[in-house]
């Protein structure tokens, strides 16, 4: 799971829409959340190459701000893959902590031991980790249905072409 992120799309999102934020990440984006309240801080971003991604609609006419429409944020992901737009092949899916934005590492099973539920422990080989908050993540049911709630929310695989 250590790819190089650097030269993949990068997001700044609003903290008003951290569920949005969320569900980047478990796409793979690099997704970062703050408090947008700064034109020059908007500004700074964008020059980065960042896009931006607030409701606050003042900002709407800025080259590279991009403000969905919807309250749900399944339909806001929806409305930013399809202006941005995204395309399946730019999907990383679960190699980032949703809860951190960092790139997991590979855990190795023995350092999972006493971090997992016994069950999985016994039943799995392959973990990762966090780098940031050390949370530990292994393929699951819980990945599964990530996974297929975003294949039914955008309509089409999740996962890039192989």
């Amino acid at each position: 799971m250590n790819e190089d992120p650097a030269s993949e799309r990068r997001f700044v999102v609003d903290v008003m829409l951290g569920n949005l934020a969320k569900w980047l990440r478990i796409l793979g984006f690099d997704t970062r959340c703050f408090r947008l309240e700064s034109l020059e801080r908007i500004h700074g971003f964008v020059r980065d190459g960042i896009l931006v991604v607030t409701r606050q609609g003042r900002w709407s006419t800025i080259r590279g701000v991009f403000c969905p429409g919807s309250n749900d944020p399944a339909e806001q992901l929806r409305e930013l893959i399809a202006q941005v737009p995204l395309y399946p092949a730019e999907f990383r899916p679960l190699r980032l902590c949703i809860r951190c934005n960092l790139l997991l590492d590979v855990l190795p099973r023995d350092e999972a031991f006493g971090r997992v539920p016994d069950y999985i422990f016994e039943t799995t080989t392959v973990f990762h980790r966090c780098p940031g908050c050390g949370k530990v993540y292994w393929p699951g049911s819980h990945p599964k249905r990530m996974m297929d709630r975003l294949q039914k929310t955008l309509n089409r695989s999740v996962l890039p072409e192989s």
